[in-house]
């Protein structure tokens, strides 16, 4: 039988059920099994390979599918383990120690939370980058986070919700630059917007730091002590702290503001680092390079880094990637995603249903990208039909799986923050409360505004019939 030209369209319940089962296995394995996460994403690439074959998908179109996928993520695989390699060599060389102990000069610990989310937040809106944040004042925050016993998870939250202000809003980022291009909105006109329905949402995160660091964080009256007990400790570490070793950091904010390419940027913070491992720690270029691979031992006996301890989140990366390439190609996502828009009935129905769709292509993807092409794409017509412009289908995607990307444990966003804080996605993930609160704030605020400008306009219908 001549498969590829015999095959028929998967029905949608044998498309839903390797879907449910591995959203089901990935939440149990979160949470509750302590397995690779790539494990659940396995099984639901070979149970859709397998129902694909079914419905007479040959075998040669479905490895090409599977093809398609992980090299449509390819790219970010060579990001994953620069960022390892350069938190290894910036261990090694003392620079994060250096921005440990300058942190902790001119950070007040009493609201490390708050401060660590401001800052995050300032920061990504210069740079544009989630990941660039992180691996400069995210570094610096954990760092001091480790120093003072203080839940690095929490910390790390905080700086995560910060970091994603600048991915979704700063006309430097390159999902935003995306988002416009895909929706065909022009960022500049949306701009007012996107502030308009972040400003609130950064206010009210604040204050929830806010309260954390006042009743959570328990520093206690000794918190001068342990800040002085920790620049001691430091001290002791290196004899000196030059300014010298916070170049790396310096040099990657200001390659990041002028937009050189992450790749080559994160190369450039790397041989910076390995100059100053050489210079101020008297190590030998082998040393260094076999700390970049392996990872870098602290005298605390943390290993930090290292392209070899990131083979779990490649190979997780690389399931992802083929596991999404299988649906896509199958018909499998076109079937659900006729099934998801076949409801729509109206604009508040229309915005809901857009947030649904991008928050759901970034899980199944495991990127964020994915979320913005998917719902841009496939919904660019109906906000045609209900005249809503393509800006409010911009600010949908925006306020949705952009900024949920970072709270999905197998999303490449998320991965890479982690990676570079040195934390699990799930140990952040209840304490980034901004990703929670800004599509639901966002939601309401439309169906709020809508459902008041259908009352103001049915009154004044009434009036003229009257």
């Amino acid at each position: 039988m001549n498969h590829k030209n015999s095959s028929r369209e998967i029905p949608l319940l044998m498309v839903i059920i390797p879907i449910a089962l591995t959203v089901f296995l990935l939440i149990m394995t979160v949470f509750y099994l302590d397995s690779p996460l790539y494990l659940p994403l396995l099984m639901g690439y070979f149970f859709s390979f397998f129902i694909a074959f079914i419905y007479h998908r040959s075998v040669k179109e479905l490895l090409k599918a599977t093809y398609q996928g992980i090299h449509s993520i390819a790219a970010i695989i060579s990001i994953l383990v620069l960022i390892g390699v350069l938190i290894a060599i910036w261990s090694s060389s003392g620079t994060i120690d250096a921005l440990v102990y300058y942190g902790l000069a001119i950070v007040n610990p009493k609201y490390l939370v708050v401060i660590s989310f401001l800052v995050s937040s300032m920061i990504s809106m210069l740079l544009g980058t989630s990941v660039g944040t992180m691996s400069t004042v995210g570094v610096a925050f954990m760092g001091i986070a480790h120093s003072l016993s203080i839940d690095t998870g929490l910390v790390a939250g905080a700086l995560v919700s910060g970091a994603f202000v600048g991915d979704r809003t700063s006309p430097l980022s390159s999902a935003a630059q995306i988002n416009a291009l895909v929706t065909g909105a022009n960022y500049y006109d949306e701009v007012s917007r996107l502030i308009k329905t972040l400003l609130p949402v950064i206010l009210i995160s604040a204050i929830i730091y806010f309260f954390i660091d006042l009743y959570w964080v328990q520093l206690g009256q000794g918190a001068n002590v342990k800040v002085e007990e920790a620049m001691n400790s430091l001290k002791n570490l290196y004899g000196q702290i030059p300014l010298w070793l916070l170049l790396p950091p310096i040099s990657i904010l200001i390659f990041a503001f002028f937009k050189v390419p992450t790749k080559i940027n994160l190369t450039i913070g790397i041989l910076i680092g390995i100059i100053l491992a050489y210079i101020f720690q008297d190590k030998d270029l082998f040393s260094i390079l076999i700390e970049g691979i392996f990872g870098y031992q602290h005298p605390t006996g943390k290993v930090y880094g290292g392209g070899w301890n990131m083979l779990h989140q490649i190979v997780l990366i690389v399931v992802a990637g083929a596991f999404y390439g299988m649906l896509e190609s199958t018909g499998m996502l076109a079937t659900v995603l006729r099934k998801l828009t076949s409801g729509i009935n109206g604009p508040v129905s229309l915005v809901k249903k857009t947030m649904v769709i991008s928050i759901f292509s970034a899980a199944l993807s495991s990127t964020q990208v994915i979320g913005i092409m998917v719902p841009g794409k496939t919904l660019s017509s109906f906000y045609k039909n209900y005249n809503l412009g393509n800006g409010l289908l911009y600010k949908s995607i925006a306020d949705s799986g952009m900024v949920v990307a970072g709270l999905i444990p197998w999303n490449l966003n998320a991965l890479l923050l982690a990676i570079a804080l040195n934390v699990e996605v799930v140990d952040y993930l209840p304490f980034a409360v901004l990703l929670f609160i800004l599509p639901i704030y966002s939601f309401y605020q439309f169906k709020y505004s809508y459902l008041k400008k259908e009352k103001k306009l049915s009154r004044k219908l009434a009036e003229k019939v009257e």
